[in-house]
């Protein structure tokens, strides 16, 4: 064969063609060293294969202090909650022999099921499920996570089927005329913790927030002015960012009896008188004789990063703070206890007659028993809707997404009311006898039949 003999060859001399050729058939590159992110581009040199590099024990450790604050970085009473809830699989996976970790997406199919029979609330279920799917992401080496998407579905499923049979457990709004009454019963016994609590109750109200967000307020969070408080919103639900929210709620000179600024400002001197540290929480426990309470108890005692407990002269500031908090709970018990107490002081009123005044949370025994500290949320919103506030406006102050359908369940009643054809026509009348007649009557009485 001579030597000038072409059997099979392709000359490539611009980039155009290149792409052209690549498009038709394979460069003849070895692409073992590459993987689906390399990009190569025409006429520059092709990237090196990538190497994996040979760590060592450096590559894989952690100083103290940053294990602190990995540790910090979720909330403890979220860490609680997750780590009770994934105990509670862990124990369902061993009496039935299946494996916890990593499981199977058919051992979290089952779970979900068990759940379901047991009848639990759907979103008690949603909680658990995402608890058990998040623990597996983090605790099996190679982000391991069961398949999700068909037990979504059969929730689903089961959360219409609840929908049917129950109604909406959420607190009854507790409205002003409410708040007024809850708010009289700590004036009439005069306690200290009577100051914290009507301070609780009208802070919440007027700031709309979380009972949690209560809790988590430290005193330098609120500075006192004399129109009004200027509050430092830190922990917030939808703020994952660690960004700070600043409220203004103006004072109540309309209403000083659940004005906010003169509740807080009384309970703040009651505190000074105790010596309540500025650094540590706005709202504290207090003892029989009004004192500090201390929360320092084996179940809250601050621990290591390796789970043992602290001793008395390793706690630091921020633990003495942490400690200094109410529970979410503790704050919905004051509210639960204050809404009780309020409603026997208009139980001589008839039920028509607490209609006509405007009650809605001490409406009767039923719905004062019902009563939690997300009323509080509930009726602020409720008082700002009502007075023509722009719902952007309050789901700013509430924390709420741009037209949230939590918050808008809070308005839907009183659309519904305001805009029924019904209630228009009910309206029509009552005006038209306010003016001596009925309406396109003129006055004159119903032809005899």
């Amino acid at each position: 064969m001579a030597e000038d003999t072409v059997l099979d060859a392709e000359v490539v001399t611009t980039a155009a063609e290149l792409e052209l050729a690549a498009r038709t058939r394979p460069l003849g590159l070895d692409v073992s060293g590459f993987t689906r992110d390399t990009v190569l581009v025409a006429g520059r040199p092709l990237p090196a294969p990538f190497v994996a590099p040979q760590y060592t024990a450096a590559d894989y450790v952690v100083s103290e202090r940053t294990a602190r604050l990995l540790e910090e970085a979720r909330p403890a009473n979220t860490s609680r909650n997750r780590d009770n809830q994934v105990k509670l699989f862990q124990l369902w996976c061993e009496e039935r022999g299946r494996v916890a970790l990593p499981c199977t997406t058919a051992t979290l199919f089952e779970y979900v099921g068990d759940l379901i029979h047991r009848k639990l609330d759907p979103d008690t279920i949603t909680a658990y499920k995402s608890a058990v799917v998040t623990w597996q992401e983090e605790a099996t080496p190679g982000n391991t996570r069961p398949g999700t998407r068909q037990a979504t579905a059969i929730l689903t499923a089961y959360r219409t089927e609840w929908n049917r049979t129950h109604t909406d457990k959420q607190s009854p709004a507790i409205r002003e005329i409410d708040l007024e009454e809850m708010v009289a019963v700590c004036d009439e016994r005069g306690r200290p913790a009577d100051l914290r609590d009507a301070a609780i109750c009208c802070l919440g109200f007027h700031l709309l927030s979380r009972r949690i967000e209560l809790a988590k307020l430290i005193v330098t969070h609120v500075t006192l002015h004399r129109d009004g408080i200027h509050v430092r919103l830190v922990d917030r639900k939808t703020h994952k960012d660690g960004s700070v929210f600043e409220a203004w709620i103006p004072a109540r000179d309309d209403a000083p009896h659940i004005c906010p600024v003169r509740r807080v400002r009384a309970w703040l001197e009651y505190g000074r008188l105790i010596h309540q540290p500025d650094d540590q929480a706005l709202f504290r426990a207090l003892d029989l004789a009004g004192r500090l309470g201390v929360r320092l108890t084996p179940q809250t005692r601050p621990k290591h990063p390796d789970g043992t407990d602290k001793k008395d002269e390793e706690l630091t500031a921020e633990d003495w703070t942490e400690l200094s908090f109410l529970s979410g709970e503790s704050i919905n018990k004051y509210v639960k206890a204050l809404a009780r107490k309020a409603f026997a002081r208009v139980a001589h009123l008839t039920e028509a007659q607490r209609v006509e005044l405007g009650y809605n949370a001490l409406l009767n025994a039923k719905t004062a028993g019902r009563v939690t500290a997300h009323g509080l949320r509930a009726g602020g919103a409720t008082e700002l809707y009502e007075s023509k506030v722009p719902e952007d406006t309050i789901a700013e102050l509430g924390d709420w997404a741009k037209g949230s359908d939590a918050m808008k369940r809070y308005f839907r009643k009183i659309k519904v009311a305001g805009e029924n054809a019904w209630a228009a026509a009910r309206q029509a009348r009552e005006a038209a006898r306010a003016e001596g007649g009925r309406p396109g009557g003129g006055g004159s009485q119903p032809a005899a039949r």
